[in-house]
């Protein structure tokens, strides 16, 4: 599998570099203070009253510039926050009417261009976070491939509703949308307003396969097979950019399975009409021109699609795949590398979260640089498990940062966060030489584990156990999910899969393969085994396509974008965990 060229990454930052990035780091944190301090959250939050009250303290010291006391007083009186001390201010926009004296100046000054929710994958309900109006020059810049002409970009630009602020006199003073994150990006990229839907749904961008009006469309299938249309019309297509490996695979699946429709289309000039596209049928009409050459030329390759590097084949100019095929979605790395073959790169669109965008793409898929956009402090953090004696003063400056430790990020953002907690373990893996910037991966999200009696499986232990299982045993894993297993009298970390293909030769070796990597990660999972206190894993065998009609389920029953929907690598939900168990049909 090609990959790109890493860049120049150093294990230590030299004095030039380190003076560099401090200089930087701390005159976006003085520029976000000042700009967020004049919001209603910083100026009402009880969390932030022991800082509001050091800024009307005299410094003490007239050696001491404004900036250095500001960052000073942030620094000794800023706790940390979570979702829990935004919420109430947030819940105002939802009110209604969403009243100008309400909700201006909320989190930062002005107002909204684009509210995000979350996918509400790791917690109990679904999050909201205003996006504000700032440059935005780096957030897509993982996307698609700014070298190629023509890209396939599945991305999604519905919203899910508008907020219409109203002034004291019942007047409409702004409305911006309620959107997934991948919509709001493209959205603010596009510098779309919610009245202009109609407009953009009958534009078509030079540099993409697919006219924006497949981007309205909210059947999922629909969406992805009408995508994968239009790109098949396009011979010249250079990058394929899709937020998850599953997504890549329903496209493949979907459109092996409308094929002969795709083709007959592409022949005639005639767009197929597919369930949920109607309202934007007649725009797309418009850009769909007969092919005949190209009809033939796809049917010439039919007989291939079972062959590796089958894509490359229905595009000889395919140099880029952009998606997420790590952590919760590795299990699609193998299959997506198949349908790719050797030629082709694979890079990741960016480490992005509904709160922030921490990570810049660096190199491949799962290497970012530490963005910039915001403010970010970083938690010595060695383990999954959260600590009481993890306090702010034990934070450090990403200056401070030790190549090869892990550590939680902590954002101040200009969207209007102070001190968040992220939940999540990166590593530092250098630092780049031009610039100075901490060059990190992704390890796992912290206190998402299985508590088994003396020992806590965390995800990255689950993926790597269930990861190593070879198709000498149970077969080829492309999709996975695991369980707190109770159903006999010792516990044991339960796995429901998804193969690609048949079961294996010996799956009643897989448990043992499980094991041991398990074993290997864990001292005691091993004595826990010994003296009968824990069982070998389980492993839960589901026909194929069930976990995207489980994603399809989510969608409808949680209100979940579907480019956003996730299955979480411990599943704790009881529903859901019954909704797939029930369709096992082999236990290994």
């Amino acid at each position: 599998m090609s990959q790109t060229t890493p860049p120049s990454v150093i294990p230590v930052l030299t004095p030039e570099l380190s003076q560099g990035l401090k200089q930087q780091c701390e005159d976006a944190l003085v520029a976000i203070i000042q700009r967020n301090r004049l919001s209603r959250y910083a100026a009402e939050s009880p969390q932030l009253l022991a800082f509001r009250n050091s800024l009307d303290e005299p410094s003490g010291s007239p050696d001491h510039s404004v900036a250095e006391v500001t960052l000073e007083r942030f620094r000794t009186t800023v706790p940390f926050s979570d979702y829990t001390a935004y919420e109430p201010f947030i819940r105002k926009l939802f009110d209604v009417p969403c009243k100008k004296a309400e909700v201006e100046n909320l989190l930062s000054t002005g107002y909204p261009t684009v509210v995000i929710l979350s996918s509400s994958t790791t917690s109990k309900g679904v999050k909201y976070f205003p996006k504000y109006d700032f440059p935005r020059a780096s957030n897509q810049e993982g996307a698609i491939s700014v070298t190629s002409t023509f890209n396939c970009f599945v991305m999604h630009l519905g919203s899910r509703r508008t907020f219409d602020v109203r002034d004291e006199t019942d007047q409409s003073v702004t409305q911006f949308p309620l959107c997934p994150i991948s919509a709001g990006l493209t959205r603010t990229i596009f510098n779309m307003k919610v009245d202009q839907d109609q407009v953009v749904m009958a534009m078509k961008v030079p540099t993409l396969t697919s006219p924006l009006g497949v981007s309205f469309i909210n059947n999922y299938r629909t969406f992805i097979v009408m995508h994968a249309l239009f790109a098949l019309q396009e011979r010249r297509t250079q990058t394929l950019c899709m937020t998850f490996g599953t997504i890549m695979i329903d496209f493949v699946t979907f459109m092996v399975e409308e094929w002969d429709k795709l083709l007959h289309g592409i022949e005639t000039g005639i767009l197929p009409h597919f369930e949920g596209a109607e309202h934007v049928h007649s725009y797309l009409q418009s850009y769909f021109i007969a092919n005949p050459e190209r009809a033939a030329e796809l049917r010439s390759m039919e007989t291939m699609k079972d062959s590796s590097g089958w894509l490359k084949k229905l595009w000889p100019d395919l140099k880029e795949y952009t998606g997420i095929v790590t952590g919760a979605w590795g299990g699609t790395l193998s299959k997506v590398q198949w349908y790719l073959g050797p030629d082709v790169s694979l890079r990741s669109p960016g480490y992005l979260l509904t709160e922030c965008f921490p990570g810049l793409p660096y190199s491949g898929i799962n290497l970012y640089k530490l963005a910039r956009d915001d403010y970010y402090e970083l938690l010595p953090a060695s383990q999954v498990e959260i600590s009481d004696e993890e306090t702010t003063a034990c934070l450090i400056q990403p200056w401070q940062a030790e190549t090869g430790k892990m550590y939680e990020p902590v954002v101040t953002s200009r969207d209007g966060l102070w001190r968040y907690r992220l939940g999540d373990l990166i590593r530092i893996e250098g630092f780049d030489s031009s610039h100075g910037s901490p060059i990190i991966t992704f390890v796992e999200r912290r206190h998402a584990e299985i508590r088994l009696i003396e020992a806590s499986v965390t995800e990255a232990m689950i993926v790597d156990a269930i990861l190593s299982t070879t198709e000498n045993t149970i077969g080829r894993v492309v999709h996975f999910t695991s369980y707190f297993d109770s159903r006999a009298r010792l516990p044991a970390v339960g796995y429901i899969v998804e193969l690609d293909g048949d079961i294996g030769p010996n799956p009643s070796l897989a448990r043992q393969e499980v094991l041991a990597v398990l074993q290997a990660q864990h001292e005691n999972i091993r004595s826990l085994v010994h003296l009968d206190k824990m069982r070998v894993p389980t492993i839960r065998i589901v026909e194929r396509g069930t976990f995207a009609e489980f994603r399809r389920w989510r969608i409808e029953n949680a209100d979940i974008s579907f480019t956003q929907v996730k299955v979480p690598i411990i599943l704790k939900d009881e529903t859901q965990l019954e909704w797939l168990l029930k369709r096992t049909i082999y236990e290994a």
